[in-house]
């Protein structure tokens, strides 16, 4: 799963709480030039954005805003073809996946612009951390002299890697992974005919519903299985690390580190409450308990960590086989003690 979520048409129920909030503060005059949405991936940034762009320029939104889906205007952006409604995205032939600054510059270009059909247009970009240094001084430009007749809307999973000057001229919409017991039923209602036991799906989505309904009859469920196998079996010394790195070469990095993450934050859970309620690998709590018993618990944080920093590096071209042999032979030596004391 990449970071891009799907636009969701359908009402999400855990954002009609902030769908109020926005409708509420453009219907009172009070609704930003620039928006910032963040959130983890998953849980329907780009669905919020989209519908509340739909609405701005529906002929007949609903009482509470919501957009008639059958006005021209509406068909036009349900096509992906209204011309006051521009989604800017990383240039997927740059190195990198970055948004450059040519991009950022021909989108605020169309700032001054005068709206083809009414009197707004929408501009998005997504996600918003991955423009570069460049592209983004060019948008705090424009976006320091803000047009009334357009909306910037930025959507990001992580806003602090945007910066602070950016923060700052936009109005802040941070949205969190909602409840289970609100997810798992909007969940089940969605697929009711899932063979996979969906609140293990959710757990292993990290909470996120949109990642989890993509997850229903994918292979990743089966690989996340393979994965933590191997990275149980390397903590015991029964498979070599350079051997599951080399095979981990394969997949997708990203899933991968998402898999370890789950797992030794589940580590971190249960030596903090061995009884904990919550894991991310519900399934795995025997095996989780068992080693949870032998690590440090300070080492097992600065791993995490060290996971983290990874995290953040597959966006850029690496040698995975050395990325995955690194976090391995360091996982190996952890698991057997050898990072004792918190050393």
């Amino acid at each position: 799963m990449t970071v891009d979520e799907p636009t969701h048409r359908q009402r999400l129920p855990w954002l009609e709480p902030t769908w109020r909030r926005l409708w509420s503060a453009h219907r009172d005059g009070r609704l930003g030039h620039a928006l910032l949405l963040s959130g983890p991936a998953g849980i329907g940034k780009r669905a919020l954005a989209d519908r509340l762009a739909q609405a701005l320029m529906c002929t007949a939104p609903a009482a509470d805003g919501s957009p008639c889906d059958r006005c021209p205007d509406c068909r036009l952006v349900l096509a992906g073809n209204h011309p006051d409604l521009t989604r800017l995205m990383p240039d997927s032939e740059g190195a990198g996946g970055d948004i450059k600054v040519d991009q950022v510059r021909a989108l605020c270009s169309q700032q001054t612009l005068t709206a083809n059909r009414g009197t707004l247009k929408v501009l998005q970009i997504l996600p918003a951390e991955r423009m570069n240094p460049v592209a983004a001084n060019s948008l705090l430009k424009t976006l320091e002299e803000p047009v009334a007749s357009t909306l910037w809307i930025l959507i990001s999973e992580d806003p602090t890697r945007l910066t602070q000057t950016i923060r700052s001229r936009c109005q802040r919409i941070s949205l969190t992974t909602p409840p289970e017991a609100e997810a798992l039923p909007w969940l089940r209602q969605q697929r009711p005919d899932a063979e996979t036991d969906l609140a293990l799906l959710l757990r292993l989505a990290h909470g996120a519903p949109l990642i989890a309904l993509a997850m229903i009859g994918s292979e990743r469920v089966a690989e996340r299985a393979s994965n933590i196998d191997a990275f149980v079996a390397v903590g015991q010394g029964r498979r070599d690390p350079v051997a599951v790195a080399d095979a981990w070469q394969h997949r997708d990095p990203a899933l991968v580190l998402e898999a370890l993450v789950g797992w030794v934050c589940d580590l971190l859970r249960l030596q903090a409450h061995p009884d904990t309620a919550y894991l991310c690998n519900p399934d795995q709590r025997g095996a989780l308990t068992a080693m949870a018993a032998t690590i440090d618990p300070r080492a097992c944080h600065r791993y995490l960590q060290t996971i983290y920093q990874a995290r953040a590096l597959v966006e850029a071209t690496i040698n995975k086989q050395l990325l995955f042999e690194s976090l391995l032979v360091r996982w190996a030596a952890l698991a057997k003690g050898q990072y004792a004391n918190g050393r």
